[in-house]
């Protein structure tokens, strides 16, 4: 664990670096800094490890003032401590394709990525090591530089049934829930929004992999505001818990509290960018029920299998790609005597095209947000697949229904996105923020477009290219 200090003590001194910010981009941004630096992690939320959550329950989301028009429940998952939302995501870490980068040459609606797959690849590898990857049988899809540090689960009964059958359209899952290695394995009860096994990757538990010293945490702080003068970072006004507000002087600032937190530091900083706040989005998703000719359990983590038959090609002009979870647990059970487990809760999650409406503001200095709702390009995509599943399926089955939109897939992206034009972005590919020196924003609020996989992975692996690139 980072040595502490008090806010009065941290701002006394110049720091190298200030990273706003605790979880997945703000520490892989800390391990891939030169050495030598002074450090300091700010963080708004207290320290609150996995046995305190264990016996007092997770620690409460975020709530956000929002005007949403969308006609459907929306939330944005936010967790303010120590570690972030590594505290409460599955796990989940399937690479982006690399046509994902290359959208813009398919959907000409899409905002291009100013870098390509080939550029990330090392760091996905390293990223995949540090959190203790289990996988395999996806090469075919993103092409890698090293294996994954472990093998993939085993799969459920329907996932290796699909995988026999068709093994380049239904593959195992990589997931950041153990099998092998230093965490104990996965005991797949469905519960990983808190791990009681701690099989999960989180930063409390993998601390120890972003050791750096001359590193300090300043635990229940925000940063409220970056000072930047004649176009360059000086240092950043914090906020204690009890109100008290401190300047602290630094060479580099980086933003690593979320895509809707980042923009209002970003905003009280006087940064102006048209793309600033705007392009909130994150994957559509719906659940569905697969009833079975027979039983679809047993397997060796909660989600073992991702069915990719729709998950690339010319389509994407007009549709969005759309990756299928099948769930181990929690299960959907059949009224039918003899017949309970032959049932499977699968979940179709598309990618969105990002709208300008959709937005992050300040109001009374405090954020504000404004959902309209998913593109139809999301919901074509999620349109094309419940059309087509069961036919593409190897075997028959009795059939599909589907179920509500989610809420949520927990992934806040695209308010500060990245591009090689300041008039059409924020950042640059290294995250920098266009025209101001010392200065970086983190995380998936960079992402220009919306891959239906899990972020995690590619916001880690591009937090520590850029603090390489420092």
């Amino acid at each position: 664990m980072f040595p502490q200090i008090e806010a009065a003590a941290a701002a006394g001194r110049t720091w190298d670096v200030v990273i706003a910010g605790s979880s997945f981009a703000a520490m892989f941004f800390l391990r891939g800094l030169p050495e030598g630096l002074s450090v300091l992690v700010v963080e708004r939320g207290p320290v609150h490890g996995h046995e305190a959550q264990l016996e007092s329950g997770l620690y409460p989301a975020e709530s956000f003032r929002m005007d949403n028009s969308s006609g459907h429940p929306k939330n944005w998952v936010s967790r303010v401590l120590f570690g972030g939302n590594s505290n409460c995501w599955w796990g989940q870490v399937p690479r982006f394709l690399p046509s994902d980068f290359r959208l813009s040459e398919i959907c000409p609606d899409a905002a291009p990525w100013p870098l390509d797959y080939e550029t990330i690849e090392p760091f996905y590898a390293e990223v995949e090591e540090v959190i203790e990857v289990a996988g395999g049988g996806v090469e075919h899809l993103s092409p890698r530089s090293m294996p994954y540090p472990h093998p993939p689960h085993r799969l459920c009964r329907l996932g290796a049934r699909l995988n026999e059958a068709d093994p380049l359209n239904w593959v195992p899952v990589p997931t950041a829930r153990a099998n092998g290695g230093s965490r104990p394995t996965c005991c797949a009860n469905g519960t990983c929004y808190l791990c009681p096994a701690d099989a999960k990757f989180t930063i409390w538990n993998g601390v120890d992999k972003f050791d750096y010293p001359g590193a300090f945490l300043l635990p229940d702080t925000e940063v409220r505001r970056v000072d930047i003068a004649a176009g360059h970072t000086t240092g950043v006004e914090v906020r204690r818990s009890d109100g008290v507000r401190l300047g602290i002087a630094a060479g580099t600032v980086a933003l690593a509290t979320n895509a809707i937190f980042n923009t209002a530091i970003l905003m009280r900083s006087g940064v102006k960018a048209e793309a600033l706040g705007r392009y909130l989005h994150e994957q559509q998703s719906e659940n569905c029920i697969l009833d079975l000719k027979d039983s679809a359990l047993f397997g060796g983590t909660s989600i073992p299998t991702h069915g990719v038959a729709f998950r690339d090609g010319p389509f994407r002009a007009n549709a969005g790609s759309v990756l299928i979870e099948i769930y181990n647990s929690p299960t959907l059970l059949r009224p039918e005597p003899g017949r309970q487990t032959h049932r499977a809760l699968i979940k179709l999650i598309a990618e969105d095209l990002p709208q300008p409406q959709n937005r992050v503001f300040l109001e009374d200095d405090d954020v504000r947000i404004t959902w309209t709702g998913h593109s139809d390009y999301a919901r074509r995509g999620l349109d094309r697949v419940a059309e087509g599943l069961i036919d593409s399926l190897p075997f028959p089955v009795d059939g599909l229904t589907r179920l509500a939109i989610t809420e949520t897939e927990s992934h806040i992206q695209g308010t500060h996105r990245m591009g090689r034009d300041p008039a059409t972005s924020v950042v640059d590919s290294m995250s920098r923020v266009h025209g101001i020196k010392g200065l970086l924003a983190l995380g998936a609020g960079v992402f220009p477009t919306s891959s239906p996989s899990n972020p995690t992975l590619t916001l880690s692996a591009l937090s520590l290219m850029a603090g390489r690139a420092l």
